[in-house]
């Protein structure tokens, strides 16, 4: 399997790519290859941080989350600020498993010029339906859940993030991969986070921001198929179906499910979860197989066009993962 792995990702349709294969103790595959910066050549290698766009909300906000917040409340019972709004009603896990109500995305970059604004227009966006009637994933509920758990432990994401997992927000202490010339910052975006709502809160966020090295990045995903980032009856809940809509999209707390956009590949197992990042990243854990993998990506650098290579190529490696001895891993 691994030689069918460094196969792939020589032939990887992104810049720069890494790869882990992992069982709940042991790393079996990792490798860095590509070119972290077009512009400049450099490689990218096993130091390089990687920005981990969404997967932030995974790996960052949601076991902050958990720990912290009762799932069952109102948002407008554990955070004062979304009393007077709509989606103070929505519960704390309806705002994980991406049904409270709100749209996808808003672009409050454009009209907020400080962190404080855009979580004021955050928190009264009106919802386009009533909580709890259909799942469509989006940013900010997850925005909104970073500022809960922020004011409920007195601590800033980035102080949590360092304490569980040593993930970090920017700036990064060494080497970053680059990802897309951004057309808003009018540069390329190296070492801060790409997510431009994320930027303009000062680069912390609940729906994004971290950055992680690929060490740093198995280590937090192994945790999760191990069953230890939480107590068990936690884990339990968030990787069960939660919401789902038409489009065939299922989601636990903060977790996706197949067959949800495809991200488990066409070999997903029963059970298994994941997520995925914007700039090309995306984390499948199968627990009854007993394996995890991790991609980190530039796939967005120098443009975010095009993103069905990414696709395509992530559930090739995933299919080639899962029909290899059906998961049985080998050391790398």
């Amino acid at each position: 399997m691994n030689d069918q792995i460094r196969r792939l990702m020589a032939a990887a349709p992104m810049p720069a790519v890494a790869v882990s294969v992992f069982d709940r103790t042991e790393t079996r595959f990792s490798a860095v290859t590509g070119t972290a910066d077009l512009t400049t050549g450099r490689p990218a290698g096993p130091h390089d941080w990687w920005d981990l766009a969404s997967v932030t909300k995974t790996l960052v906000t949601l076991p902050e989350v958990l720990a912290h917040l009762d799932v069952d409340r109102p948002l407008a019972d554990v955070w004062s600020p979304a009393r007077p709004f709509p989606v103070g009603r929505a519960t704390v896990g309806q705002l994980l498993s991406h049904q409270a109500g709100l749209p996808a995305v808003r672009q409050f970059f454009r009209t907020a010029a400080t962190r404080d604004e855009i979580v004021a227009q955050a928190v009264a966006t009106p919802l386009v339906r009533e909580p709890g009637s259909g799942a469509e994933y989006s940013d900010l509920g997850f925005l909104l859940l970073g500022e809960a758990v922020q004011d409920h432990t007195g601590l800033s994401l980035a102080e949590l993030a360092q304490r569980r997992s040593g993930l970090r927000f920017g700036p990064v202490p060494g080497p970053a991969v680059a990802t897309e010339r951004c057309g808003w910052r009018a540069r390329l975006v190296v070492g801060e986070v790409h997510d431009e709502n994320a930027y303009a809160m000062g680069g912390i966020a609940g729906q994004a921001g971290a950055f992680g090295t690929l060490a740093l990045v198995t280590a937090a995903a192994q945790a999760w198929l191990a069953g230890t980032v939480l107590p068990a009856h936690l884990h339990r809940a968030a990787t069960r179906c939660w919401a789902s809509n038409t489009a065939d999209e299922r989601f636990g707390l903060g977790w996706w499910l197949p067959p949800t956009r495809g991200i488990g590949g066409p070999a997903a197992g029963e059970g298994s979860f994941g997520c995925s990042g914007f700039v090309g990243n995306r984390i499948w854990l199968e627990p009854a197989r007993d394996y995890g993998v991790v991609v980190l990506s530039n796939r967005v650098h120098p443009s975010r066009d095009n993103p069905e290579p990414f696709r395509q190529w992530c559930a090739d490696l995933l299919e080639a993962v899962a029909t290899d001895g059906k998961g049985t891993l080998h050391n790398a």
